[in-house]
């Protein structure tokens, strides 16, 4: 009988310790969460609830966390809170902070390779500053690339490694790369937010707004398990794959010129399949830049011509 105690007493100190590990995480707990991590019964999770309680503070009906004084000033909890407002916890292939930690143990064995970003301790004040304007819905002015601006901002937005300002400007939504900004002031009137901006910025995955076009793509055999991989263009979506390996997608884009750029990048590759007008322009686009490199060669005079 001592020994069938003994175990079941250490059964209980091993599932108090476990509890009090994931709230030290910063973590909330529940009656039914005990009862599916333990497959104790809801009688038993009670009781362990009963016996943390001097530790608990009470989130909502029947949810508790573990008392602020007693939490350490940065737990694994914020650490993953960080790499997901960071848009890194989707490189790691669990994005639990314990899980984040113990990659940080092992940062010798990892290397990241990604954008990169200017310096931005130059920006720190001005961020502070439209972090302010934005909650407060807050017009602010500027100087912007020979102009002077008076707009209403809405986000700010790291794309690529540099900032961005998301601001309403004479009515239309644009992007402020903040680096360019001068001559900032917070201005004295206040704004409402217009759902439609709020409703494009969550629908943008970048710095370009405005009318969407859809387009597709024509993706060769060799090109197309890169771009199978991860999505390489805006709002990419498979619209059918072909029997020799290819494939044809979709995705919509803001600015012509940008997916021109990318489709340079790629030719032969990738090809515009619709639009007829789109596909058109893209010619354009390269028999002129053709001519103009074909202008800038220096042909050798011939020697009979000398």
């Amino acid at each position: 009988m001592k020994e069938s105690h003994a175990k079941k007493h250490d059964v209980l100190i091993e599932r108090l310790c476990e509890i009090f590990s994931v709230l030290y995480q910063g973590n909330t707990i529940d009656k039914a969460w005990l009862c599916t991590k333990f497959g104790i019964t809801a009688r038993t999770a009670y009781r362990d609830l009963a016996r943390l309680a001097h530790l608990l503070d009470q989130v909502s009906p029947g949810r508790y966390r573990l008392s602020t004084h007693l939490l350490p000033t940065l737990h694994t909890g914020h650490l993953a809170e960080f790499a997901d407002f960071a848009g890194v916890a989707h490189l790691f292939p669990r994005r639990d902070g314990q899980s984040l930690r113990n990659s940080m143990k092992n940062r010798d064995n990892i290397a990241f390779h990604g954008v990169s970003s200017r310096e931005n301790y130059t920006i720190d004040a001005l961020i502070g500053e439209l972090n302010q304007a934005i909650a407060a819905r807050q017009e602010v002015t500027y100087h912007y690339r020979e102009k002077n601006r008076c707009v209403q901002p809405y986000r700010l937005i790291n794309h690529y490694g540099l900032w961005y300002l998301a601001a309403v400007d004479e009515g239309t939504l644009k992007a402020f790369e903040l680096a360019l900004i001068s001559r900032f002031a917070p201005g004295t009137s206040r704004f409402r937010a217009d759902p439609q901006v709020l409703e494009e910025l969550e629908a943008s995955s970048g710095i370009r707004f405005g009318k969407k076009t859809e387009v597709q793509l024509r993706i060769s055999p060799h090109a197309a398990k890169y771009v199978s991989r991860r999505p390489l263009f805006p709002a990419q979506r498979l619209l059918e794959r072909h029997d020799d390996g290819g494939m044809t997608i979709s995705c919509d884009i803001h600015d012509p010129h940008t997916l021109f750029r990318w489709l340079r990048y790629w030719l032969p590759d990738v090809s515009i399949h619709s639009p007829a007008s789109l596909r058109d322009a893209f010619k354009q686009d390269l028999q002129r830049r053709y001519a103009e490199a074909s202008d800038d060669i220096v042909h050798p005079i011939p020697a009979q011509a000398r």
